[in-house]
């Protein structure tokens, strides 16, 4: 084998070691190379950082730059910056294969997000080497805008703080165009670049918002400085729109009724002026329903959207404010934008700062308003106030009201129509310039439209109008009449009519109904008063006529001469041709003929021989028989010999009525003239007087017939007086007393004491069951006979059973008696007694227990044969007997409440321990306090027998 000789090896070895060290020495090389290139790049990334970072451009030119920035690192032929604004990824800057696009360019990311929203939510960078390759592994699905998409791409988010602001895009037609060193470049040039472009938008923001706040305080003093509404919703709408570059701007009123939004100015010309939208129709009217602000940035696909009339509408955003002032909605403020996404949480803030100026502008201006019109409309109701004061007649009043309001309220047509009550119609207040055919009254039922108001006391507006009316009206298509009721406290006093044309087409209205209904109520209360003036007129002199006829009437006493007085002052008083009295006689159901007056000597004559009954003329029957006849009648047809002897066509009638009662008629006769209210009024209150002056005499008569009645009952009393024991005679062993009271001037209660043999004494109480004269007599029938039966037997039922027969057959009369009767025993202390149908007595004892002494006895007089028992008692020291009639028990108060048994009883036992006369005062006393005022109803009467060991003590209180 041949061996390397050692210069050879040598020389390999040499050459070896110079191999190695010019590999080491380049590689050395190349490290340096890529170090100093490292460091080049990492001063271009750094210089155009701080280019980026340095520069005080705005949002959009910033973008450029960093695309411009980017492509000293990269291929940026095709780049794009884009930011996010809410769902929408608004494209800044954007260059495709060397060729800028239009910029800004929106795209709506809600619905797909694809790899620019997976960046967004992920804040994670992508590389794409091969689309085609790498498709399955994406993590989001790319979309695409171009014919001829993408190979390769970078993404990467720009990061401010914790928010994503958008995105920085490289994309190449080449696959593997882009690798991770291209990666890392971009990613540190984003960084840097999301801090300038957040600082830009900031400041972009900040100078956006001064402006706008400026523009909004421009537009507040603009519109603030107009007081007229129109005028402030044109200059809104105007300058909002010039200012912010709006593709158009509304604004909407509120309907106080309907609570729809109306259009009120528009600075598109398209726009209807009559577009009104319903709440929740629209944009504009959800932002009125909810109060809230409503946007709508993209109107394609919101279905809230409302286009309205506006023709090739451009609309695609739209954004509607409501106008608040204290929680109240005024209106909308609405601006549309021909972008999508226009409207960003800084023009909200910005169109609602500018809608609370506007709201406020209009709030004011509605107030100045307001008090404009106040003052207008106070200056005009006292105008009319003023007008209507000075008026002091009926004619002055209706042409002050018809002259002044068709000034006030710009009407054409002003009349009245004046309501008469006594002839139940309407009638036209004639005006010098009232047409000659225009109707002089209207009846219920000749036009519905006045019926209605007249029963319901409200303002009508109506088209039916009666031909003779419209022809009175202007030559006009249509017309429409307001009737306005003229009234007080519900008494209708006229109708208001005016031209409704007018009122329709204002655009106050509210405020002319106002000064309208002001305008009814004035002229209401100057016609009331007006008419209180006539009738005062009237009744004064009414007044004074019938004074003097009262003081002709008074003067006189005889009732033939104040009839002749009376029939004399009639035709002088009142102007009519010709009057007779006919005096009704009750008893024969006749009239007879009293004084006349222009009547001629054949006339009364004729009329003195006639006998006239009521059926010889219906009127004269109605008159006779009506319980409240009529004020007067009007006999148009008089029957012939009414004709001949009053010598007039036609004739009035008036009841002579006093006490509810018919005591005559006053015949008037007039000629066809007309009686007017007020004479009418003057001939009832004549009538009245002479019905008076008739029924005076018949109570002048009547009175002398109760003086003579009344002069016979006070001798009638005075003899029952007479009847009824003096005091009490002196009765062994008891205390007596007694109290009788007549409920009227005679009594049909009566008592008596009777002495009988072997010194017994009878005690009666008796009550015939009526009153007053009748009642009287049957008492003193009763008493003569009982004292004569008495005095003929002992036992007390005897003498009861006799009296009742002696009653039965002597007395022609339905009258009975109650009779209690007693026989007193002086020597054993007992009594003895029976009863015919009267109030038991009561015995009470020393310590106030009482019984009653009832008996089985009917009244007397009923019956011809009666059955009655005699009883027995005895009695010890300190007891009382208490004999009474139903008047005492039966008294009662004002609520109806009777004295009773039990009150009569406390009250005698009250006083028990006084003697008889004590006892009396006590009960009767009693009565007086629990009857108060009450009219005493039935004849009292009392006998207190009370047994004592002393000296006998008798007395009678009246």
């Amino acid at each position: 084998m041949n061996t390397l000789s050692w210069p050879s090896f040598s020389f390999a070895l040499l050459f070896a070691s110079l191999a190695l060290s010019s590999y080491v020495l380049w590689r050395r090389y190349q490290s340096r190379r890529l170090l100093m290139q490292r460091v080049a790049e990492l001063e271009d990334l750094s210089a155009a950082g701080r280019a980026i970072v340095v520069s005080e451009l705005d949002v959009g030119a910033l973008c450029a730059l960093i695309a411009q920035e980017a492509g000293k690192v990269i291929d940026n032929r095709t780049f794009q910056v884009g930011l996010f604004d809410g769902p929408f990824y608004e494209i800044l800057f954007w260059v495709v294969n060397g060729e800028r696009q239009p910029t800004p360019q929106s795209f709506d990311i809600s619905a797909e997000t694809g790899i620019v929203g997976w960046v967004r939510e992920s804040k994670q960078a992508l590389l794409v080497r091969d689309f085609q390759r790498e498709l399955a592994d994406l993590p989001a699905t790319p979309r695409y805008i171009s014919e001829t998409p993408p190979r390769s791409a970078i993404f990467i988010p720009l990061i401010s703080g914790e928010s994503v602001l958008g995105i920085v895009a490289a994309q190449s037609t080449q696959p593997n165009r882009f690798k991770e060193e291209d990666l890392r470049r971009l990613m540190i040039l984003a960084n840097q670049a999301g801090a300038a472009i957040a600082n830009a938008q900031l400041f972009e923001q900040v100078q956006m918002r001064a402006a706008h706040l400026e523009l909004v305080r421009k537009i507040a003093r603009q519109a603030n400085a107009v007081q007229d509404l129109e005028e402030i919703f044109s200059q809104v709408v105007q300058l909002t729109q010039e200012m912010f570059g709006f593709h158009a701007v509304h604004i909407f009123g509120i309907d106080e009724v309907t609570g729809e939004s109306v259009l009120k100015a528009s600075s598109s010309t398209q726009q209807p002026d009559s577009l009104r939208l319903k709440p929740q129709q629209g944009i504009v009217g959800t932002a009125v329903s909810s109060r809230q602000t409503i946007i709508a940035n993209n109107t394609r696909e919101d279905g809230r959207y409302y286009p309205g009339n506006e023709k090739n509408d451009r609309t695609l955003s739209e954004i509607a404010v409501p106008l608040l002032v204290n929680e109240r909605v005024l209106g909308v403020l609405d601006v549309h934008s021909d972008s999508v996404g226009t409207f960003t949480p800084s023009e909200q803030t910005v169109l609602e700062a500018l809608a609370a100026e506007v709201a406020s502008a209009i709030h004011q201006a509605r107030q100045l308003a307001n008090q404009q019109e106040r003052a207008w409309l106070t200056t005009a109701q006292l105008q009319v106030a003023a007008a209507l004061s000075s008026s002091g007649s009926l004619e002055e009043i209706v042409a002050a009201i018809t002259q002044l309001t068709p000034i006030l309220l710009g009407s054409q047509v002003c009349g009245l129509l004046l309501w008469d009550e006594e002839m139940g119609v309407y009638k036209t207040a004639v005006q010098p310039n009232t047409p000659d055919h225009l109707p002089k009254q209207f009846a219920i039922g000749d036009w519905p439209a006045l019926d209605a108001v007249h029963v319901g006391h409200d303002m009508l507006v109506t088209q039916t109008i009666p031909a003779a009316v419209r022809r009175c009206l202007p030559p006009k298509k249509q017309h429409a009449l307001r009737l306005t009721p003229l009234t007080t406290q519900s008494q209708m006093l006229g109708v208001m009519l005016l031209d409704e044309y007018t009122l329709t087409n204002s655009g106050k209205q509210a405020r002319q109904l106002e000064l309208l209904r002001n305008i009814a109520e004035q002229t209401g209360r100057a016609l009331e008063n007006a008419y209180l003036r006539l009738a005062q007129q009237e009744e004064a002199w009414v007044n004074t006529v019938l004074l003097q006829v009262a003081e002709a009437v008074n003067s006189r006493i005889d009732l033939n001469e104040i009839l002749n007085t009376i029939v004399r002052l009639v035709p002088m008083l009142v102007g009519v041709e010709s009057i007779i009295i006919l005096i009704w006689d009750e008893e024969r159901s006749l009239f007879h003929a009293g004084p006349s007056h222009g009547v001629s000597s054949m006339g009364r004559g004729l009329i003195e021989t006639l006998e006239i009954a009521p059926d010889d003329m219906p009127i004269l029957a109605e008159a006779a028989n009506a319980l409240l006849p009529r004020a007067s009648y009007v006999i148009n047809q008089p029957p012939p010999w009414l004709e001949k002897v009053l010598s007039t066509p036609t004739a009035h009638l008036f009841p002579l009525n006093a006490r509810q009662h018919l005591v005559g008629v006053m015949l008037v006769g007039t000629n066809d003239r007309e009686l007017t209210s007020r004479r009418l009024n003057i001939l009832n209150g004549i009538a009245h007087q002479a019905a008076t002056a008739v029924v005076n005499n018949h109570l002048y008569q009547e009175e002398a017939e109760r003086d003579r009645l009344a002069q016979e009952l006070h001798v009638a009393h005075q003899i029952q007086s007479s009847l009824i024991p003096q005091g009490s005679p002196d009765i062994p062993g008891c205390s007596v007393a007694s109290f009788w009271q007549a409920a009227r001037s005679i009594s049909g209660d009566f008592y008596d004491f009777i002495p009988l043999r072997d010194g017994t004494w009878g005690i009666v109480i008796a009550d015939v069951a009526d009153k007053g004269i009748p009642a009287a007599l049957f008492m003193a029938l009763c008493r003569t006979i009982l004292r004569t039966v008495a005095l003929n037997r002992s036992d007390p039922a005897e003498v009861l059973m006799r009296v009742n027969e002696i009653i039965d057959s002597e007395a022609q009369s339905d009258l009975f008696v109650t009779i209690f009767y007693a026989v007193w025993h002086p020597q054993n202390q007992t009594l003895v007694y029976a009863n015919g149908g009267h109030n038991p007595p009561m015995l009470l004892n020393a310590k106030g227990n009482s019984q009653l002494l009832s008996g089985n006895g009917m009244a007397l007089g009923v019956l011809p044969d009666i059955t009655i028992e005699s009883r027995k008692i005895k009695l010890k020291p300190n007891d009382t007997l208490l004999f009474y009639t139903d008047g005492v028990t039966e008294a009662m108060n004002e609520d109806y409440d009777e004295f009773g048994m039990e009150r009569m009883r406390m009250a005698a036992f009250a006083a028990q321990n006084g003697n008889a006369s004590g006892i009396v005062e006590a009960i009767t006393e009693s009565i007086r306090h629990h009857a108060g005022e009450t009219p005493q109803f039935d004849d009292i009467t009392l006998v207190v027998l009370k047994r004592c060991k002393t000296k006998n003590t008798t007395r009678r209180i009246s």
